[in-house]
């Protein structure tokens, strides 16, 4: 058993405890150091639960809900991921759960050139749902509208909490989704802003949630990229279509040297039997 110092400490760094407190501890001071965390402890506990009610209350009022690592409900393809997220709030409908991930996730850059925006529509329409995106501006948006076109189910892991749409102009195409059996989810709780970090964070959800991948479009640095590194790391089938000239599709030259396989939708492979 675990001397009662060293318990202390645990939950001194646990509460963050400021280091000139930590060495009250090292020198021996244990019981002013344990009364500061037990009122320390009171007070945070007391500002999450606040939290928490608020959080759940505005859920309540969006029409959605928590789904946690337990539940049943949980999109399986999440499991694999190193770093799972302990929750996801949901708001729609989610497929029934198979045990392993489900659906083709479409991603590619926010400026795509007509061409793609038709591939990313087409791809939707045929490739194995649900169809997976992030409700980005260009291929997203693209693929979302492909998918409620052909009456297929559509899940938008989205970048800031729920309740908030980025980008706004996406709001209406968000409440299509819904309407039409599909589901946004994020893993930030209502009202959390969008930043860089969360979006590339929100990549990683849209890699693990299908069991396959497709990029349209992208620059070699593209934001598209991170869910193309995620869906690697998983061992997911990774699909690139076909690169033309140009920076703008530096992308997926990259991808298909680094093992992607290439669709070509010149020839109209826009889905076939390769991914469903």
């Amino acid at each position: 058993m675990p001397h009662p110092s060293h318990l202390v400490l645990l939950a001194a760094a646990f509460l963050r405890v400021p280091g000139r407190r930590l060495r009250a501890l090292a020198l021996g001071n244990d019981a002013a150091l344990r009364d500061w965390i037990a009122n320390e402890s009171a007070t945070r506990l007391a500002e999450a639960r606040r939290d928490a009610r608020a959080a759940f209350a505005r859920l309540d009022e969006l029409g959605a809900r928590v789904v946690s690592l337990g539940d049943s409900e949980y999109p399986a393809g999440l499991r694999d991921l190193r770093d799972p997220p302990a929750f996801v709030t949901v708001r729609g409908t989610l497929p029934a759960q198979t045990g392993a991930a489900e659906g083709t996730a479409i991603v590619g850059t926010r400026t795509p050139d007509e061409e793609s925006r038709r591939a990313a529509f087409a791809l939707a329409g045929r490739a194995a749902p649900p169809i997976v995106s992030g409700l980005a501006r260009g291929v997203d948006a693209s693929a979302h509208a492909g998918a409620l076109a052909a009456n297929r189910p559509t899940l938008a892991y989205v970048g800031s909490g729920l309740g908030s749409t980025y980008p706004p102009e996406h709001a209406e195409l968000a409440e299509r989704i819904v309407a039409n059996g599909g589901a946004l989810l994020s893993e930030l709780l209502p009202g959390e802003p969008v930043s860089r970090w969360s979006l590339v964070r929100r990549d990683r959800l849209q890699a693990a949630h299908a069991a396959a991948i497709v990029l349209v479009q992208s620059e070699a640095a593209g934001g598209a990229m991170h869910a193309l590194r995620a869906a690697k790391a998983l061992g997911r089938p990774r699909f690139a279509v076909s690169p033309r000239d140009g920076s703008r599709y530096a992308g997926n030259a990259l991808a298909i040297a680094e093992g992607a396989a290439l669709l070509d939708v010149r020839a109209d492979h826009y889905g076939g039997d390769d991914l469903r």
